[in-house]
């Protein structure tokens, strides 16, 4: 039983893989720690980390943790925020709510869920799926902005 005086935990993770192709979905770690900086009073937010993956200040930190046991943390948080992938959809499988960032390179219609936000910017070039560095993704992430993400935030914490 949760008392109305303790904080929402939110489950954050901004990381993509290094790898072709995925670098299109990065939002920016800059973005992600002004949206922690806005809503650290009003939540605890939660990242689990493995390897040398970038670590965001005012966050509780579950270092070198592999997917499996993220998967299991965050059955016990409130909400999950982060880009499209394996989380993501780990989130809907354990039926968590969540605010999740595609941004033009894959359309929700065929990955997201409707127990999301998904933040989509849907254009005449979009979706791409490029694996290229693609300006057209980079254009979409700028889009989506940290307001438009903290807005999602509050409407389903």
């Amino acid at each position: 039983i949760k008392s109305k005086y303790l904080k929402k935990i939110i489950h954050i993770e901004p990381n993509v893989k290094n790898t072709r192709g995925y670098l299109n979905r990065q939002w920016g770690l800059e973005k992600w720690q002004k949206v922690v900086n806005e809503l650290n009073q009003d939540y605890v937010f939660l990242q689990t980390s493995f390897g040398n993956q970038n670590i965001l200040e005012n966050v509780v930190n579950v270092p070198n943790i592999n997917f499996r046991l993220a998967c299991t943390l965050l059955m016990g948080v409130d909400l999950f925020v982060g880009l499209h992938g394996g989380m993501s959809h780990a989130a809907a499988a354990l039926d968590k709510k969540g605010v999740i960032i595609f941004g033009g390179w894959c359309d929700p219609k065929n990955l997201g869920y409707k127990a999301h936000s998904n933040l989509y910017i849907n254009d005449k070039m979009s979706p791409c799926g490029s694996k290229n560095n693609c300006d057209h993704c980079k254009k979409c992430m700028e889009l989506i902005t940290v307001n438009k993400v903290i807005k999602e935030i509050r409407r389903f914490a």
